[in-house]
């Protein structure tokens, strides 16, 4: 039997994870991209599983639920770069227990005198955290061992590849506003390192700000710290003041950042659109599109990746 031969364009999450799912249902698949999985935007992520900014959507629900539940998994392989960890987050206003929150491990509510007075209440959970350099490798190697091959090289045009392949699949991000995608936007992200310490355990959160999410995540190696969302921004430049306020916001989360020493400020740049695009091409139906994640491409890439698979009507993959 034939095996279906797949090209997919990118090597972030989405293209990795995407690249994984088409080779263990069985295809023949090969990655182009610019640049390898450690020059992308998702080599910049916290990584930390959460739907961000994100109004209740069922589409969305079921992409995340997936996507915990097989990183859930590869958390028990040492070597994956993911660990589970304790995430909490808090709300300025009490909505009840968060709509996505059916997919997460030993959700709690916290007490009242365990929540500071400027929030209404806090929830604890367990989310999958990854530790973006060593598990793009992991997801790299995954598909390179089920005989995946990587072609380092610029694609102007994906309908151009087309004789080459059965499906091709665009997960460039925001490279697929060159191939006339006038939907999305960049939003620039500055996230800090920091080294890691004791006085910080665990993950925490408050999104109640579009425009300064503020998020400590604990991975093995460091801390990362964060955020800013600045709408179609792409100066690298990063001030002390910003680097400052970060900080402060995110020792009002935990006490114990104030003690921490940051080692490296950074900038990517998310790709942002309305809806994410898991969809086939309105013009060529063997082109299928899997970006536009913004801020949720490590919460969404399992689940998009096996919508991928459906649209190209092959069977999802364990």
């Amino acid at each position: 039997m034939t095996r279906q031969r797949i090209i997919v364009l990118g090597a972030g999450v989405s293209g990795l994870t995407t690249a994984v799912t088409m080779a263990l249902a069985g295809c023949d698949v090969a990655i182009h991209a610019a640049e390898g999985p450690g020059q992308t935007t998702s080599a910049l992520a916290a990584a930390i599983w959460h739907p961000f900014y994100q109004a209740p959507d069922f589409v969305y629900l079921e992409q995340a639920r997936q996507t915990y539940a097989t990183m859930a998994r590869l958390s028990a392989d040492t070597s994956s770069g993911v660990l589970m960890r304790t995430l909490t987050e808090y709300f300025r206003r009490d909505a009840g227990v968060p709509w996505w929150a059916e997919c997460a491990r030993d959700l709690r509510r916290l007490p009242e005198t365990d929540v500071p007075s400027r929030f209404a209440c806090a929830y604890r959970m367990a989310v999958p955290v990854a530790d973006t350099v060593i598990y793009l490798r992991y997801l790299m190697n995954m598909f390179l061992e089920l005989g995946g091959r990587f072609e380092q090289q610029r694609v102007d045009d994906p309908a151009s590849l087309l004789d080459d392949a059965d499906y091709v699949v665009n997960c460039c991000g925001y490279g697929s506003r060159q191939f006339g995608d006038n939907a999305l936007s960049l939003s620039r992200a500055i996230v800090l390192r920091a080294r890691r310490d004791a006085a910080v355990r665990g993950c925490f959160i408050d999104d109640s700000d579009p425009a300064a999410p503020t998020y400590i995540v604990e991975r093995d190696d460091d801390i990362v710290l964060g955020g800013t969302a600045d709408p179609e921004l792409t100066s690298t430049v990063i001030g002390d003041r910003q680097i400052a306020d970060i900080v402060r916001r995110c020792t009002q989360l935990c006490e114990g950042v104030a003690v921490l020493r940051v080692i490296e400020a950074r900038t990517g740049f998310r790709p942002m659109r309305r809806v994410a695009r898991v969809a086939v091409d309105a013009r060529h139906s063997r082109l299928l599109h899997n970006y536009g994640h913004g801020g949720g491409g490590f919460t969404l890439s399992w689940g998009c990746a096996n919508d991928v698979l459906h649209l190209a009507g092959l069977a999802t993959a364990n």
